[in-house]
């Protein structure tokens, strides 16, 4: 497996490392958040996601801030 294809996708720690979070509001985005990227099983107990769904929903909401309206 390359170093690109590691890059691909992401697993919850990673994702939760980017935020500068926990994995438990990792789990509270998910259920408040329904343009936050979803996980899914690559194997039994092993979820990710893919990183440019990851970057384009970092990118939208940071679009969002500095556009909202004063």
């Amino acid at each position: 497996m390359t170093e690109r294809t590691i890059n691909l996708f992401m697993r919850r720690q990673a994702v939760a490392f980017e935020l500068g979070v926990s994995r438990h509001t990792i789990a509270r985005l998910l259920l408040s958040d329904a343009t936050f990227p979803r996980f899914f099983e690559i194997t039994p107990g092993i979820g990710v996601i893919a990183r440019a769904d990851f970057d384009g929903w970092l990118r939208k909401k940071r679009l969002k801030a500095y556009t909202k309206p004063k």
